[in-house]
This record gives structure tokens, sequence and C-alpha cells, in this order.
């Protein structure tokens, strides 16, 4: 199954032990050096996670493991190790190894079965409102990332943008 971080930032989250929402997905946190989701921020007043192998299922709702699987940050050694060395993907400016500014990142798609990214919807602002050359990059493409930028190739292919009723296929 596919998601963009759109869909599931904000979005409640249920213990598989009780029958109302415990928490909100405040952010997803990311592995930098392979684009892996390592674990589920959730609201910054919690200031706690919930590790992705304690996610059971992100449709049609997502559903943890139990009340004991959200702990602080630094429990989760993956987790405590890529938040020291955090690198945003959204709003992250994107450019290619020869410098070339691709715009920044507005969303992005996982596939939450591997949990990873597979592409970037990228696009130059206007405001942070107006959006407009949008790009779809491959996450095949990713040389690095980096907490000030995101590097691709110079050679990448870039994707047209998806309509929403390709989106739910994709």
């Amino acid at each position: 199954m596919k998601k963009l971080y759109s869909e599931l930032v904000g979005q409640p989250v249920f213990a598989h032990d009780a029958p109302n929402a415990i928490a909100r997905v405040f952010d997803l946190v990311l592995d930098p050096a392979d684009g892996s989701l390592v674990a589920l921020s959730l609201s910054p007043t919690m200031g706690k996670v919930v590790g992705s192998r304690d996610v059971i299922s992100f449709y049609p709702r997502i559903v943890i493991r139990d009340t004991e699987s959200i702990v602080a940050p630094d429990e989760i050694v993956r987790v405590h190790q890529v938040l020291t060395h955090y690198a945003p993907v959204i709003r992250n400016r994107v450019i290619t190894e020869s410098g070339k500014d691709l715009g920044t990142v507005h969303d992005y798609l996982l596939d939450i079965d591997a949990s990873i990214v597979l592409k970037l919807m990228v696009s130059h602002s206007f405001l942070g409102i107006l959006h407009f050359g949008q790009r779809i990059i491959s996450a095949k493409e990713i040389v690095r990332i980096e907490p000030e930028q995101i590097i691709v190739k110079d050679d990448m292919r870039v994707y047209e943008p998806l309509r929403e009723t390709e989106m739910a296929g994709a």
C-alpha cells in the first residue's frame, strides 16, 4: 500500500488494546541513509514516538500494538541515532549534484508495506501557498539527504505530476 506523507500527518493513532484514539501523528521520522520509515513522531507536547515495527496497520486507520509502544525517542536505539543526525524531508530544498535548484519537497509517497520513500513531490512555491513547477522525483535518484538539502542525480528522470485518481493506484 502506498500513502502520501500528507495523508498520514495529523491522523489519529489507535492502540490495538484501546477503543479511542490515544495520540496524533505529528511527523514521520525517516532514516536519511536509506529513506526508510523508523518511527511516527506523536504530538510535540507528548515528545514521544512509536517505532515503525510497532505499527500494526496504516489502513483504514493507524493502529499500534498497545499503549506501551509509545516511548521516548531515546528508548529506541535506531530512532535516537536518526534523530541525532535528523535531516527533514518536508520543506527541505532539493538540488542536483551540479547545484541546480529544483524547489522544495512539499509531499512524498511512501510504500507502507516496505516502509520506504518512493517518490518526492517537489515544487517551487510563492509564500508557501502557491506551488508551481511541480516535479515528481523517484527516491532512486536521491544521492543523499542532508539537514539543509536533498541532493539528486544530475541526469535524473523527472515524472509528470500525478493526478488524484492516479495516486490511488500508484
